[in-house]
């Protein structure tokens, strides 16, 4: 009886993407509109959680096709995105959370996590269960976010080059990304 009350695997999927597209969704929505600086936290903490989601599900599908190579890629996707979560947790009500050594971390915890979730959708690519579009968006958009992180030197608030737009883009690629592969969880789960 309690294995009956069990969701399927395919609702779980479809839940799990969903909460990646909601992820994806609000990283996105600071594109469109302003987000008061209270809500900015709260944003970032659905959107990571969304990513984290996301690599579930797909791992899920991909571990039938390439086991060991899906797990090494969602497990440094996870362990890095939730790092990057609890910095955010962390940060909150400091008053100069980039500054300082604790600044440091912060960058390190970011820097791991577009490269990890670069490496997760160039893996995604490789493998082919899931929408191609979704796993490109995510590989060079996290690529290119690393591009705007103000550490490198490369771009700044004050100063925004041609680095700091390409990591715009990279962002809004990373989210587009997320999204992608949620509709695709949601969309190929339910023609199952």
């Amino acid at each position: 009886m309690t294995h009956a009350l069990a969701p399927s695997p395919a609702t779980t999927i479809r839940v799990l993407g969903l909460a990646g597209i909601l992820g994806g969704a609000v990283l996105l929505a600071a594109f469109v509109v302003e987000i008061p600086a209270g809500l900015n936290d709260g944003r970032l903490i659905l959107f990571t959680l969304g990513a984290m989601t996301i690599v579930v599900a797909v791992h899920r599908r991909q571990a039938t096709v390439a086991p060991r190579l899906s797990l090494a890629v969602a497990a440094a996707a996870i362990l890095t995105n939730a790092w990057s979560l609890s910095m955010i947790v962390f940060a909150r009500g400091q008053e100069h959370p980039f500054g300082g050594d604790f600044g440091l971390v912060f960058f390190y915890a970011f820097l791991a996590m577009w490269l990890a979730d670069a490496a997760f959708g160039f893996v995604a690519l490789r493998i082919g269960v899931v929408t191609r579009w979704g796993a490109f968006a995510l590989a060079i958009g996290s690529l290119l976010a690393i591009l705007g992180m103000d550490r490198l030197g490369l771009s700044s608030a004050a100063d925004i080059t041609i680095f700091g737009r390409l990591g715009l883009i990279g962002v809004a690629l990373n989210g587009l990304g997320w999204i992608l592969l949620g509709l695709d969880l949601v969309m190929r789960t339910r023609r199952s």
